[in-house]
């Protein structure tokens, strides 16, 4: 990006430190420094406002930048449709796995009948079929943690994330989310198992 060297740049020429400019603009020293390496982008009232304070046209300003912005503003799209449909297979994994934990109690009410096993393992496979569209959709978009699956999700910094991963807070983390989910099974299913037991 070289809008961070360009208000780096047009800070010297106003012989403007980055605290001076930040109070300017209304915004941290720190996002100053951040802007001016790179690790982060200026909003659009941002390079407006720095514009107006440079008197220079906002053409000046992002030229170089422009098709980096189209890149964003489409990755960003992008990443709303992923997300709306990760979204949509989260619900069907729980909902899913819900019906099927429940239908066990069918299974207790009704042991003379050999066929009714069906009916929790249909209801069970959506949930595991949303559960490997949501593995493919996080190692398609390099996410690991649930802290970067939420930054993704609202198009935050990910890749800073990414630099801090612990691969062994990480091999916990899945456990205790695999153990978590097992465990909320396991209790909807004593729940029917104890309806269905009720009306026997």
């Amino acid at each position: 990006m070289e809008i961070g060297k360009r208000i780096r740049e047009y800070r010297k020429i106003y012989n403007l430190s980055q605290e001076q400019l930040a109070d300017k603009i209304f915004v941290s020293r720190q996002t100053v420094s951040n802007w001016e390496n790179d690790k982060t982008y200026p909003d659009i009232q941002i390079i407006v406002s720095l514009s107006i304070l440079f008197n220079v046209s906002l053409d000046e300003l992002i030229r170089e930048d422009l098709e980096e912005m189209k890149m964003k503003i489409s990755n960003n799209k992008a990443n709303k449709r992923a997300d709306k449909r990760a979204d949509i297979y989260s619900l069907i994994m729980i909902c899913s796995t819900i019906l099927a934990s429940l239908s066990i109690g069918l299974v207790v009410a009704l042991p003379e009948s050999k066929l009714i096993w069906i009916v929790p393992i249909i209801l069970f496979l959506p949930a595991v079929w949303s559960s490997f569209v949501l593995e493919k959709f996080k190692r398609n978009n390099d996410l690991k943690t649930y802290k970067e699956i939420l930054a993704f999700s609202q198009n935050k910094d990910v890749e800073m994330l990414r630099e801090r991963r612990n691969h062994r807070k990480i091999r916990i983390e899945k456990g205790i989310i695999v153990l978590g989910y097992a465990s909320f099974t396991l209790f909807i299913c004593l729940i029917a198992i104890s309806i269905a037991n009720l009306f026997k």
